[in-house]
């Protein structure tokens, strides 16, 4: 029988643990992740639109506009900072915390259920 060399062994002693070394992580984006960007309620009309914005610092704003475009219209935003602790999504407004669990369904549609039925849209 061949008896192979020490570097030889040594090499394949460092690929065997390479190998086993190797860990397989998930390619999955957290779910808070997919929550970055502009969102629009679905119920959008003409004189109606409500919007939630969610930036990578953890800060955003919801916006709401009322009336016709072409007439008068009242706007309010409001900022907030947010996190999210596993499905639940937490917006500080500073006076007042609203906790929501939120999924984005197969659509790609953001569902905030504690807050609305309706579903939002990414613009």
């Amino acid at each position: 029988m061949k008896t192979l060399k020490p570097h030889k062994v040594i090499f394949l002693l460092f690929v065997l643990l390479s190998v086993l070394s190797c860990k397989t992580e998930d390619d999955k984006t957290p779910l808070s992740d997919n929550l970055i960007g502009e969102w629009q309620r679905s119920d959008v009309t003409t004189e109606f639109e409500y919007k939630l914005v969610f930036d990578t610092e953890n800060m955003g704003y919801s916006a709401v506009r009322e009336g016709d475009l072409a007439g008068q219209s009242t706007s309010t935003a409001l900022g907030f900072e947010w996190n999210t602790e596993d499905t639940t999504l937490i917006m500080d407004y500073g006076d007042e915390v609203v906790r929501t669990s939120f999924s984005i369904n197969e659509n790609g549609e953001l569902l905030l259920s504690d807050i609305t039925n309706l579903v939002f849209i990414k613009l």
